[in-house]
This record gives structure tokens, sequence and C-alpha cells, in this order.
């Protein structure tokens, strides 16, 4: 079949669908309140970000656990290209694994260089949330020394 014998009609399609984060909702409600929120193991102790209703080490309950919203960088990169939803900053971003202060996990995120700070293993960082949360990348980190 050649490609000319191909039909195509162009079809929009919508659908509204309303999406639940069930027993993560408590970790979203935080960044909507800017905050960080993990869970922390009713067991073994294990600190989870973002938070997960049951352990993964020891399938124990987990509870909501308050943190600082700081972190510190374990690696990143700077991205050839600003997300969409952080252009409005006109800043280089970068993706990164943080530790957040008080978990054992980390989190990707993205981190904002304003004022080219470098953004290297060991770098401090806090949390900044954007005005509508509706995912887990609506935050970013900046380095603490940044003022921002």
């Amino acid at each position: 079949m050649s490609t000319e014998d191909i039909f195509e009609v162009e079809i929009k399609d919508v659908y509204n669908y309303r999406l639940s984060y069930g027993g993560q909702s408590a970790y979203f409600h935080g960044l909507q309140a800017g905050k960080m929120v993990g869970s922390k193991c009713t067991g073994c102790g294990f600190v989870w970000v973002p938070l997960r209703p049951v352990c993964s080490h020891c399938y124990e309950t987990a509870e909501e656990y308050p943190l600082s919203g700081k972190g510190e960088i374990l690696t990143s990169i700077l991205l050839p290209q600003i997300p969409e939803h952080l252009r409005h900053l006109n800043a280089p971003v970068a993706t990164a694994l943080v530790l957040p202060e008080g978990a054992d996990t980390c989190i990707k995120a993205f981190v904002v260089a304003h004022n080219n700070v470098t953004l290297g293993k060991g770098t401090r960082v806090k949390a900044k949330y954007l005005p509508k949360i509706n995912s887990i990348a609506d935050f970013y980190f900046v380095p603490e020394e940044s003022g921002d």
C-alpha cells in the first residue's frame, strides 16, 4: 500500500477527567500549603519523600511526616531548555536528585539557579512552590544562599 492509499481524518477528542492522588493526597495538600510532607514508617522509622501510605521496606503503615523543605543536592545537570512552567523565572534550570532534610529517600526535582550559582553536589537548597499545584513537579528548589 502506498502512502497515497492511506485514508486519514482529523478527530478532536476531549475527555474531562478528575485525577485522585489517593494515599498520596497529603503530599499534594502540603505542596498547596507551601510545605513538604513525607511519611515515616511506624515500624522501621524510614522516612519517604514523596510520602507513601505503606513502607516498602517492612510493609508497616506509614504516617504523615512534616519536613523543612530544605535539602542537599546529590547530583544535578543543567537543562538545555527551561521547562515551560518555569520560564517565567528567567533563570537557568537544572534537574537534580535532592535529599530533603530528615528524609531517607531523595526526590528528582528542578533547581533554579539565579545569579549563576553553582549547583554541585552538597549545595544546600530550599523548596519554592508554584501557585497552582497539579503534579509532583509543581515546586522547585533554589540554593539557600540565593535569597529567593
